[in-house]
């Protein structure tokens, strides 16, 4: 599927699609729920994500964690993943945007038609800034690590440990550094050390991080000599 084909959805507020599913973000969709919450982005990865912040928490029964009893506590905020459903977007290599439909619940209330389209729905969805989120990151994370990639290649084992602990914690889960996902963190700290105000706004303040992790990287490709 793609912007063009035909494609219709009403949610039926069944909250069907609040459980069992792993809810997946980028360092914008966690400063938009940490605002909804009215945390840092620092307090709201410890409390209500896993996975190194890069996924939302569920509850042992397995719904999300923003699953309330009138709904999802956080719509205005909700992740792109949640803000599409039921589409899923990809993005290939070469930058190229499809959707595939994903399967149902058996019991959904959703109510699917064609009365429109895929760029129809999104629109509706209020999914412009996020996808755009979404994009950017996705970017220069490719980037980061084909960096990555190509020095490691040349670099002897202690050189490629250092460079890489970078990038991920050490450990066997080597799962990436917080502050690579905390934009209060990361633009705190980048901020302080070049004399910078901190912005409260959302758009501004992933401008900042995104400076600050391409900074980084650049810290990094001096240190290992390349």
């Amino acid at each position: 599927m793609v912007r063009a084909t035909p494609f219709s959805y009403a949610c039926g507020r069944c909250s069907r699609c609040c459980r069992d599913k792993g809810i997946a973000l980028n360092p914008y969709e966690v400063l938009r729920l940490a605002r909804n919450r009215e945390l840092s982005t620092t307090e709201f990865i410890a409390r209500h994500t896993e996975r190194a912040g890069t996924q939302l928490r569920r509850r042992d029964d397995g719904t999300c964690v923003f699953l309330g009893a009138a709904g999802c506590e956080v719509h205005h905020d909700r992740p792109l993943v949640c803000r599409i459903y039921p589409l899923a977007r990809h993005i290939s290599a070469e930058d190229e945007e499809t959707f595939t439909e994903l399967e149902p619940h058996p019991q959904t209330a959703g109510r699917y038609g064609r009365e429109g389209t895929v760029g129809d729905y999104l629109e509706a969805q209020g999914a412009g800034p996020f996808t755009d989120a979404a994009d950017r990151y996705l970017n220069l994370f490719r980037a980061l690590a084909d960096s990555l990639a190509a020095q490691s290649a040349r670099l002897g084992e202690a050189e490629r440990e250092q460079l890489e602990r970078g990038f991920v914690r050490p450990g066997d889960d080597a799962q990436p550094v917080e502050a690579w996902l905390d934009i209060d963190r990361t633009v705190d700290e980048y901020c302080r050390a070049r004399g910078l105000a901190k912005s409260q706004a959302a758009p501004r303040l992933m401008e900042l991080h995104l400076q600050a992790l391409r900074a980084r990287s650049e810290t990094l490709n001096e240190e290992s000599g390349s």
